[in-house]
């Protein structure tokens, strides 16, 4: 299916790596024009590099989602130089795998402030443009935790909570300028992320980490974890006025089946 993503303007948060690099590299497969946001400048850079196609459709601009003045920058820097911003992916987020009598006020506030602040600070800045326009995409990435918590990922499970109801919010209040705002829902990948949460669990269980991986796939029905790759075709297939034309407030779970809605 042509998804009409030939000479878009895409900006990516977060990315450098996983998620949001395997985005970032659909995107460039299909013609899109895209500006990365992240503050692993020089991860991001070296990703670029090693593009098929070159840096010629790939911008970085180092930019902390958490910071309004960074955000505020980047977002200038993406008119000044396009002129347009036609699709958003707010893809920056952290995780922590903590116990949730153990969550320090400063851990809560990390995780807030990237995977909640983070999104509405970027959209904030880039609806102006779009509602100018009277057009746009906005795809939020959100997770399974954002439908189900999970032991250990409250403060996760209650950004990405967070995530999809702004997402819904967002959706109802932008459809009368033509503006699609939807998220989608990671599974289980084995990205940097998930190495984190892994790290502490085997810290705390005194467990190898490929055992405590293997436990928590165990009930994908699919039988296998997913691949950022997966990710990427559900948010170009959402990035797309073609493909996704009559979709928006969907939160599309992409999780082998672990949990169904």
């Amino acid at each position: 299916m042509e998804l009409g993503l030939q000479g878009q303007v895409a900006v990516v948060t977060g990315g450098a790596r996983g998620i949001g690099a395997a985005i970032v590299r659909g995107f460039v497969r299909e013609g899109a024009q895209v500006v990365i946001a992240d503050v692993l400048e020089d991860t991001a850079r070296a990703m670029v590099r090693d593009l098929d196609s070159g840096g010629d459709r790939v911008r970085v601009i180092r930019a902390d989602v958490s910071q309004k003045a960074d955000v505020d920058r980047m977002v200038a820097a993406v008119i000044q130089e396009f002129g347009r911003i036609d699709i958003l992916v707010n893809n920056a987020g952290v995780v922590g795998d903590v116990p949730f009598a153990d969550i320090e006020e400063p851990e809560w506030d990390r995780i807030q402030n990237t995977n909640v602040k983070g999104t509405y600070l970027v959209a904030r800045a880039v609806v102006p443009h779009m509602r100018a326009a009277r057009r746009g995409r906005i795809v939020n990435i959100s997770s399974r935790s954002g439908k189900e918590g999970q032991i250990g990922l409250s403060h996760y499970a209650a950004s990405k909570f967070a995530v999809i109801g702004l997402t819904q919010s967002m959706a109802k209040e932008l459809a009368e300028y033509g503006i699609k705002v939807n998220a989608v829902c990671p599974g289980i990948l084995r990205t940097a992320m998930w190495e984190a949460i892994l790290d502490a669990r085997s810290a705390r269980q005194g467990r190898p980490k490929d055992e405590i991986f293997a436990e928590a796939t165990a009930g994908i029905p699919l039988k296998q974890p997913q691949v950022p790759e997966d990710i990427a075709n559900a948010v170009l297939f959402m990035s797309s006025e073609v493909a996704a034309r009559t979709i928006t407030g969907e939160a599309l779970s992409v999780n082998g089946g672990i949990r169904m809605d």
